[in-house]
């Protein structure tokens, strides 16, 4: 007897809704961490508050590169995290190693339209990276602090379906000492002279100029007639008629940008004055 088209095709309907679809594969990692070797200690302090939560941290599992292709190694967690977590700054993708992380995680992101990724910018000033949508969200250190930071990586990670487990007794001992590190290593670079001169007293040479630059474009656009001059990166005073504004850096210690319980903190203070500020190299 031959069975009529239909009723075959409803019972191969009826046998294939019976077969359970495979569930997808669960993700190797709930977080992965890239970032530039010079930002190792920023990755320590975000990794040490992920207690909970399995992380693809490279200095802590590099063990598991050993014997391995190194390329596919690198590609593979951020292949398989639920969230990665890209430390920008504008040589990021420029070196190999990052170049390689970078290339998983746009594979990643094509995957999940950019839901996996959380992307943090280090430095205010750098542009975005032509490969970040426009209408992808970042977070900009120093806008958010590092706690606020592993809160966001928290939320997200269970928005994708991540549990965050309790730490044990170990897995908490082992964030207090690597958090300790981190302040350590912290102070320690807050009184070493030549980060010193080479970052904080830089980057206040440079903003003092930028001032310098956009005050001489606004008179020529609008007319004004604001005077302004700078003494390297201690200070930086501009005036029209008699108001003016002062712009000073205090360091109490050389080689100490940290708080010092003696001397008193580091600052930038910006002053406005009813009278008549003296411009660098002035007399009077």
């Amino acid at each position: 007897m031959t069975i009529p088209f239909d009723i075959r095709a409803k019972a191969a309907a009826e046998r294939k809704a019976t077969v359970k679809a495979k569930p997808a594969p669960e993700p190797d990692y709930d977080v992965a961490i890239s970032f530039l070797v010079a930002d190792e200690k920023t990755a320590s302090a975000i990794n040490t508050r992920l207690a909970g939560l399995n992380v693809f941290f490279y200095p802590r599992n590099q063990e598991e590169l050993i014997g391995t292709n190194g390329l596919e190694s690198m590609r593979a967690p951020f292949l398989s995290a639920r969230v990665n977590v890209v430390l920008y700054r504008e040589r990021y993708g420029k070196t190999q190693w990052t170049g390689v992380e970078l290339s998983a995680i746009q594979d990643s992101c094509l995957k999940t339209r950019y839901r996996s990724l959380l992307f943090v910018q280090l430095d205010k000033k750098d542009a975005k990276p032509d490969w970040l949508p426009d209408t992808h969200i970042r977070c900009v250190l120093g806008d958010f602090t590092v706690d606020q930071l592993v809160g966001a990586i928290k939320s997200k990670v269970q928005e994708l379906g991540g549990v965050i487990h309790r730490p044990d007794a170990m897995s908490e001992t082992e964030r207090v000492k690597r958090e300790a590190e981190y302040i350590e290593d912290r102070d320690a670079m807050m009184r070493d002279r030549a980060w010193i001169e080479g970052t904080v007293h830089h980057s206040l040479r440079e903003t003092f100029k930028k001032v310098g630059e956009l005050v001489a474009q606004a008179n020529k656009a609008h007319g004004f007639m604001i005077e302004c001059g700078a003494n390297g990166y201690q200070s930086c005073i501009m005036r029209s008629g008699f108001v003016s504004l002062g712009c000073g850096w205090k360091q109490p210690i050389f080689n100490n940008v940290g708080s010092d319980p003696t001397y008193g903190d580091c600052y930038l203070r910006v002053a406005e004055f009813s009278g008549t500020l003296l411009l660098p190299g002035e007399n009077g």
